[in-house]
């Protein structure tokens, strides 16, 4: 089981520019104290919970302050005002300078204000998205690059840099509905699952998702065999109570912002899965139940975390993403701290693979039967 970190500049009880400075004064720490990713979302519009619009140029101060932390941008959204082909030159560049380490994770977006403003047509998201990859891909990889699709046309250019990694950095996409999870899989790319706290039974029905996804790709071209699982609100304290005091009103504060994110998207073409979050809307003011009920609310003491990754690691999931984000500079130090010096070392392991191996061998079994 790895632990990684995800922030997103929440610059609540503070500035924009005394965030991105405490930005990366966390993640140094957390890259000496083991932790094996960190990274932002891209987003827009969205003050105070989220103000990193442009993630790369943060990367690139990052990556001069760490040396073994991986660099994923968790992500970078690859519809029409985000060309892939830039997309890739900046994460080649950003794999050029931290030596390697850059990885890079896509989404269609399911933000309606971000959409609206930059005109995506939202019922075209998910197939923008789908030939967003395939450029990317091929930008990273091709020394000549062509392409014709339905959104983007490319007369044939050589695409400058080209990442360390190769062929390429690790793919990846965020996935809410069932669907992205399969495609994931069906595209040999990992998957970051972020189950809109609709519980465990949630979880193992993606990991079977994804891996159904994997077992109709040749057993030889798996590609980035990875399930991610990230848990929007994570704070970790000495005692349960200081935990619960410290987190309570950010992590419902969050909570409730999902929930009206998601109403503008619920009866849009192709997001009719986020109808499902309906059933959590009484309880938007319960901490206990989401403490109860998800793994996507994580706030505890360094057992709880253990009990929690060990779990999750029965369940098939490779690895944890934590955000940790909106308590305040000192106490993310403090919980970084705590999970790097009492968490991290007590749940390595490869356990969730073979978990989720044996999922996708059963899978591969079903399908040739």
């Amino acid at each position: 089981m790895r632990v990684g970190l995800i922030q997103e500049g929440d610059f609540t009880g503070t500035t924009m520019q005394d965030r991105y400075r405490e930005m990366i004064v966390e993640v140094t720490l957390a890259d000496k104290l083991g932790f094996s990713a960190w990274g932002t979302s891209e987003q827009h519009f969205s003050p105070p919970s989220f103000s990193v619009s442009a993630p790369e140029v943060l990367y690139a101060a990052v990556a001069e302050n760490t040396s073994r932390i991986t660099l994923r941008n968790m992500a970078a959204v690859l519809v029409q005002y985000n060309h892939p082909v830039m997309v890739a030159e900046r994460v080649a560049t950003l794999d050029i300078i931290s030596g390697g380490r850059a990885e890079l994770c896509t989404a269609r977006s399911n933000n309606l204000t971000t959409l609206t403003a930059f005109g995506v047509p939202i019922e075209s998201t998910q197939a923008q998205w789908a030939e967003g990859l395939e450029i990317v891909k091929k930008a990273f990889a091709d020394e000549f690059l062509e392409y014709d699709g339905e959104f983007w046309k490319i007369g044939r250019c050589e695409v400058i840099p080209k990442p360390l990694q190769k062929p390429y950095p690790a793919l990846s996409v965020t996935a809410t509905s069932a669907k992205t999870h399969g495609l994931a899989g069906t595209k040999g790319i990992g998957v970051i699952s972020f189950d809109n706290y609709l519980g465990y039974d949630y979880v193992d029905e993606s990991v079977a998702i994804y891996a159904k996804g994997l077992a109709s790709r040749p057993q030889d071209d798996l590609g980035n065999n990875y399930f991610g699982y990230y848990v929007p609100s994570a704070f970790c304290a000495e005692t349960r109570e200081e935990a619960i005091e410290v987190a309570q009103h950010q992590t419902l504060k969050y909570f409730r912002a999902i929930l009206d994110l998601y109403a503008g998207m619920a009866n849009k073409p192709s997001y009719e899965y986020m109808k499902n979050i309906e059933v959590l809307t009484k309880h938007q003011d319960d901490m206990e139940f989401l403490m109860r009920h998800t793994p996507a609310v994580l706030v505890g003491t360094p057992d709880d975390f253990i009990a929690e990754f060990r779990d999750l690691d029965a369940r098939g999931v490779d690895e944890v993403l934590l955000r940790i984000d909106g308590f305040g500079h000192e106490n993310h130090m403090r919980t970084l701290q705590l999970i790097g010096e009492h968490v991290i070392p007590h749940v390595g392991g490869d356990h969730g693979k073979k978990v989720r191996d044996g999922v996708l061998a059963e899978q591969r079994r079903l399908l040739t039967a």
